[in-house]
């Protein structure tokens, strides 16, 4: 049996550092060493030793303080209820499904409205809102915050003949959020369809989220049904990976 090929200094190094992290000896908060106190515990170059903080950015576990170094990120992560967050007694509560999960876990939310336009759908929008041809679409285009950390980025798109002249236009569409504006509107939310999907973010949505190098998002697709069946919205979350847990309630009949 040929021999176990030794991984890169680098990389060793790396690893044993990970798993520091990973089991809670260097806790959250807690100073890495810099690259020449890696260069004297290790007996390595300058070069070796940056590889080694390249490394570690790149898990996602880290974050750096310009001026001060690298650091164990604090992690405190957001669940999404995907069983409750759209149920009927938030709405009546006149919280929309963000506000609520975020207050229910203790947490401040803050929702930024981007911008609010009609245009002609994507291909994609237009096949999942059955869309007949040449019907535009109102996009509302969000950011979500929680404790003033952006941890979601939103595109939501209605069709034109449900949202149009309506509060839905609205940077504020009134108490409970859109959905609650959708049932003023005669379409009772009913059913909900989600595509998942795990990728790496493109340069502007690692931007706008302060996404560290290396951290994957969650590519969500939600698809709203009135009683109808008609499909009322397609919203098209992105969230950071590190930030956001997605939780799932089942029927098995």
């Amino acid at each position: 049996m040929p021999a176990k090929q030794r991984l890169p200094r680098s990389r060793e190094i790396a690893e044993e550092l990970r798993r520091k992290i990973e089991s809670g000896e260097l806790a959250p908060g807690s100073v890495l060493p810099s690259e020449r106190e890696l260069m004297e515990s290790y007996n390595i170059s300058s070069g070796t030793a940056n590889k080694v903080s390249g490394l570690l950015k790149s898990t996602g576990l880290v974050e750096s303080q310009v001026g001060r170094g690298l650091f164990v990120r604090r992690r405190t992560q957001l669940i999404r209820h995907a069983h409750d967050r759209y149920a009927r007694h938030w709405r009546e509560a006149g919280k929309a499904p963000f506000r609520s999960e975020v207050e229910a876990q203790g947490r401040t939310p803050r929702v930024e409205v981007t911008g609010i336009t009609r245009i002609d759908p994507p291909q994609w929008v237009a096949e999942r809102l059955a869309l007949p041809a040449g019907e535009q679409v109102v996009r509302r285009e969000n950011t979500y915050f929680v404790d003033e950390r952006a941890v979601q980025i939103v595109n939501t798109y209605i069709p034109v003949s449900i949202a149009g002249d309506t509060s839905l236009e609205q940077a504020v569409p009134g108490p409970g959020g859109i959905y609650a504006a959708f049932e003023e509107l005669g379409h009772r939310l009913t059913r909900m369809l989600e595509e998942v999907q795990a990728r790496m973010p493109r340069t502007d949505e690692a931007e706008r989220l302060s996404a560290s190098p290396g951290t994957p998002v969650l590519d969500v697709l939600h698809i709203s049904y009135d009683q109808d069946e008609t499909p009322m919205d397609v919203s098209h979350f992105i969230l950071r990976g590190d930030e956001n847990v997605l939780t799932y309630e089942l029927p098995t009949d």
